[in-house]
């Protein structure tokens, strides 16, 4: 997005783990987490992508984490905002009134439907946020699980229309490896 910030950022980063056995896990790395980034020293986990993109990006939580990574992933904040509103929305949950300048959010406590600019203004606001980063992680994660469960339902089969919608929303924002993380090199 065109903000007037210069370089590229992370604003969420999840690492998405699956098990030789057991269930998968995934897992957020909050960005303004104090890492170890090859060639720059001690800086906030989300400056390695700022730093060198996502081959960088992708070492860092290597070393962070102690896992490999195997395939990348990238989406777009507009591509978020446009799966919302091809599922036609999602019901979002949060427990206190929120008037945040920075994100644009206006909520009232409860349970509400969200376009796809509400959903994305609800995942992104941390500085209404007592919990910081980390009731961010837990919103973005809320939105994931809501996305999810839209996508998953039957009923998406017999509407194509719907279907169309899902899968152009967003692909113009989404960058992804085909193999391993060798192809980001």
């Amino acid at each position: 997005t065109e903000d007037g910030a210069l370089g590229g950022r992370t604003d969420s980063i999840l690492l998405l783990h699956q098990p030789a056995s057991g269930p998968a896990a995934l897992i957020s790395l909050p960005r303004d987490t104090y890492v170890e980034i090859p060639r720059h020293r001690l800086h906030k986990l989300n400056a390695a992508y700022a730093f060198g993109g996502p081959p960088l990006l992708v070492t860092t939580v290597e070393g962070l984490t102690g896992l490999t990574v195997d395939h990348y992933v990238e989406i777009g904040l507009d591509g978020v905002a446009g799966v919302v509103d091809a599922v036609g929305g999602v019901e979002l949950c949060l427990d206190y009134d929120v008037d945040d300048a920075k994100s644009k959010l206006v909520w009232t406590a409860g349970c509400h439907e969200a376009d796809g600019v509400t959903a994305l203004a609800f995942a992104r606001m941390r500085y209404s946020d007592p919990q910081g980063d980390i009731g961010r992680t837990q919103r973005q994660q809320q939105l994931i699980s809501a996305v999810g469960d839209e996508v998953a339902q039957r009923s998406l089969l017999w509407q194509p229309g719907r279907q169309v919608s899902l899968l152009r929303a967003g692909t113009d924002e989404v960058v992804f490896t085909r193999g391993s993380t060798e192809a980001l090199n």
